[in-house]
């Protein structure tokens, strides 16, 4: 975490990167935890928040993040007066981790304005973050490649290993600007429900630490590439219910079904979508991708397409 701030200022700016839901690799609790996924930080979409000294409690951030706080400041008998500004957003739904991106922005940055020395536990405690993934924790806090511990009741998943993601190694990331992913209750239902075989999962579990992750570390892209596609196959499954292949759209689908007959590139998509991505070894070669969807998919007016690459910091708080 980059620090540069004073110790008594009057503004703070708190920054936060997205992330990439890479996938799980179990849902069940079949050796005592449930859940476990990966996922990547990105240096696009950020967070950003600048709190200041005001004349009462003043924010533009929507209710669902600013009660809980507002409730743990009660409870401590803080009468905060601050002026709190959500700047820069990641929209809603989309896969790249709004929710908690905000929610850990928000009470990091009130913690550090106000001196409140919260730790990460304590914070997304308040705001009841990392349910099932805590992959958004994890990058919220240093960025990179993250693997998560599985989840244990009442315990927020922990991080089980962080790598540095091969700074080389760029992402297209497509998205369909006119669909939400699914959320709240129905997400929840869904993964209550769901009755996909084990035997899916113990496989991805493979895939991870035998594919993905030593292919990250030896910065063999070709083996990364095969080996997310893989794994986002097989993942397709758990979703079937929901959507008919491993995209929720249409236009991203038929994007990604022509990239697909390439062996060096890594596709899938970012949770419930439409964010979807694909990697590719360098940036010439991200440019040859987006040169030819400009070419063959410009009928798709919904269609949104950019280069980004992994970011290996997490948040940034910087004293004005």
């Amino acid at each position: 975490m980059k620090r540069n701030s004073e110790k008594n200022t009057d503004e703070l700016i708190i920054s936060s990167p997205a992330r990439l839901h890479l996938g799980f690799f179990g849902i069940e609790n079949t050796y005592g935890y449930s859940y476990g996924c990966m996922g990547l930080a990105i240096n696009h979409h950020k967070t950003l928040i600048k709190i200041r000294k005001g004349q009462k409690f003043n924010s533009n951030i929507p209710k669902k993040y600013l009660t809980p706080m507002k409730k743990f400041l009660n409870g401590i008998g803080s009468k905060a007066k601050i002026d709190i500004i959500l700047k820069d957003k990641i929209k809603n739904h989309v896969g790249l981790g709004s929710g908690t991106q905000t929610a850990l922005c928000l009470g990091k940055g009130i913690s550090e304005f106000l001196k409140l020395n919260l730790t990460m536990e304590e914070i997304v405690k308040i705001f009841n973050r990392g349910v099932r993934s805590g992959t958004g924790i994890g990058v919220f806090e240093k960025g990179g490649f993250v693997i998560d511990t599985c989840k244990k009741n009442n315990h927020q998943p922990q991080v089980l290993l962080r790598k540095k993601f091969p700074s080389n190694w760029k992402i297209v990331l497509l998205s369909d600007a006119k669909l939400k992913g699914m959320f709240g209750k129905d997400e929840k239902n869904f993964f209550k429900n769901n009755k996909t075989s084990k035997q899916n999962f113990s496989e991805l579990s493979q895939i991870v630490l035998r594919g993905i992750l030593p292919s990250i570390i030896y910065k063999d892209f070709p083996y990364f590439a095969k080996n997310i596609c893989l794994f986002q196959t097989i993942t397709a499954r758990l979703y079937k219910e929901r959507q008919k292949g491993i995209f929720i759209s249409n236009e991203v689908s038929n994007v990604m079904k022509y990239f697909s007959k390439s062996k060096d590139l890594g596709i899938g998509q970012s949770s419930w979508g439409p964010f979807s991505y694909i990697f590719t070894e360098s940036l010439p070669s991200a440019k040859e991708v987006i040169k030819i969807i400009d070419t063959k998919f410009s009928m798709y007016n919904n269609l949104t397409y950019e280069i980004t690459s992994a970011s290996n910091s997490g948040y940034t708080i910087k004293g004005i």
